[in-house]
């Protein structure tokens, strides 16, 4: 069972089941999608693209613009986590080894945002822009 709209019209997910929103046209974003759902054994993550009408909700929600997409989104029940949080909380929430990853909450927050946003800002740069192609697993957790 997927997301279901609230009285705002955002879809909502259970605290068992997260939300990805990511840039649909970065190629380090998608690769990290692929990387996500691979190993998203539980089947907890779905996934809606910053293009998409749910993830220009999310990031309008936010007051994030959109087109900037200077941040995915993980939506976790009523919290969302963005910048270096959002790449920290997934790899988590994937369990061992990837929990691991955890030791990254320990950056203080203005450098571990410093550090997202240099990475965030020179992604197309360094990896290309692309447009997913979802395969059929990606497609089954895709949301409009």
């Amino acid at each position: 069972m997927g997301p279901t709209n609230n009285q705002d019209g955002l879809a909502r997910v259970v605290p068992s089941q997260l939300l990805y929103v990511f840039d649909g046209e970065c190629a380090m974003c998608s690769r990290f999608v692929q990387f996500l759902v691979k190993r998203d054994t539980r089947r907890q993550f779905w996934l809606a693209t910053a293009q998409s009408n749910v993830g220009r909700q999310y990031y309008s929600a936010c007051g994030l613009d959109a087109d900037e997409m200077e941040t995915a989104l993980l939506v976790v029940g009523d919290r969302t986590f963005t910048h270096l949080d959002v790449f920290t909380e997934s790899l988590v929430r994937l369990g061992w080894p990837w929990k691991a990853a955890i030791v990254l909450r320990l950056i203080p927050r203005p450098l571990a945002n410093w550090l997202y946003r240099r990475v965030a800002n020179n992604r197309k740069r360094l990896n290309g822009a692309i447009c997913l192609v979802p395969d059929e697993h990606i497609k089954a957790r895709l949301l409009d």
